[in-house]
């Protein structure tokens, strides 16, 4: 597998739409480790960049709401093959979506899981009334069979996933890959997905500690925008470049649907890092195209004060912290 996809997803064209909403009140019990927060409410577009890694977000206001309780599925060598040709679901999928929610209000109920970031929300359209989980744009995108059930936040939408597979409609009307999160010892050739994140044999794996610009963030130099997300994106790609079949040591967190890892290089025995060399991720910081993520420990705060100090990548010029960029701060 090549270190860069063929296709980048952060050059498909995109689609358009408005978000939506739900209040399920009832629903609160149903998922675990979980905080119930604010509620976003008003119209949205489906991003197609890779702010996200996989479809299944809205975005309003400029902030993403991932849908709540769902597997969108993945990029398109890996969804479905039919007669060999490869059939881009991805894509499909953000179509639906953007089907289900265009020139309606949404409202969304936001949730929180452990140390995971992001908003996760439940949503439906602002004049349907009750709370049936098949009502909602979840729901609907499950029951459409162009998402798969998160077992992670509960089993509640489950029931809806199993009437697509029974029904065979949408992915299920043929052989596809799942999302799959496989913990421990990952090695193999990767592909880079974005600053954030590197993939092995499927499993996608973001960088434990660091946070990179979004691959269509913005910064400023010297007054000018440029995309210091690709910049990230290039960085990570030059420091992964060469290696071969690199390591990675991934755990999951509670609620959490992705894979988070240290990377590097292996030692001969492919059971630790190479002694003497730093971990991708602390690279990514001492380059200054990464910042160190303190809300999952300090290790890497040492390598973001020497690119601070020496004004590399980002600290060169002026950036929204990507934390922020993704809560709609620009």
């Amino acid at each position: 597998m090549n270190a860069v996809r063929r296709h980048p997803r952060w050059l498909r064209t995109g689609l358009g739409a408005a978000i939506a909403v739900l209040a399920v009140a009832g629903i609160a019990v149903l998922f675990s480790s979980r905080e119930r927060g604010e509620f976003v409410e008003g119209y949205a577009v489906v991003p197609t960049g890779d702010v996200v890694q996989v479809t299944g977000v809205l975005q309003v206001g400029g902030r993403l709401v991932h849908l709540m309780g769902l597997v969108a599925p993945r990029e398109e060598p890996d969804c479905r093959r039919a007669g060999g040709a490869v059939v881009q679901c991805t894509v499909i999928s953000a179509a639906k979506l953007a089907e289900l929610v265009a020139g309606k209000t949404i409202r969304c109920d936001i949730y929180r899981f452990g140390q995971d970031d992001r908003k996760w929300g439940v949503c439906r359209a602002s004049d349907v009334r009750g709370d049936r989980l098949e009502d909602t744009v979840n729901g609907q995108l499950l029951l459409a069979g162009w998402a798969l059930p998160n077992k992670q936040q509960g089993a509640s939408f489950q029931p809806l996933g199993d009437r697509a597979r029974d029904a065979q409609v949408g992915m299920w009307a043929g052989p596809f890959a799942t999302h799959r999160v496989v913990t421990g010892n990952r090695f193999g050739n990767p592909e880079i997905n974005d600053g954030n994140t590197v993939e092995i044999e499927e499993t996608r794996i973001r960088l434990l500690g660091i946070d990179a610009p979004e691959l269509n963030q913005e910064c400023a130099l010297n007054g000018l925008p440029y995309a210091c997300g690709l910049h990230a994106y290039v960085q990570l790609i030059a420091i992964v470049a060469g290696q071969g079949r690199i390591l990675c040591v991934v755990t999951q967190g509670p609620g959490d649907d992705r894979g988070w890892g240290r990377c590097g290089i292996p030692n001969e025995r492919v059971s630790d890092f190479r002694a003497g060399y730093p971990t991708f991720n602390e690279l990514m910081v001492r380059s200054g195209w990464a910042l160190a993520d303190r809300t999952r420990g300090t290790d890497y705060v040492a390598a973001e004060d020497e690119a601070r100090a020496a004004k590399r990548g980002l600290w060169a010029g002026e950036f929204v912290p990507p934390s922020e960029w993704r809560n709609g701060k620009r």
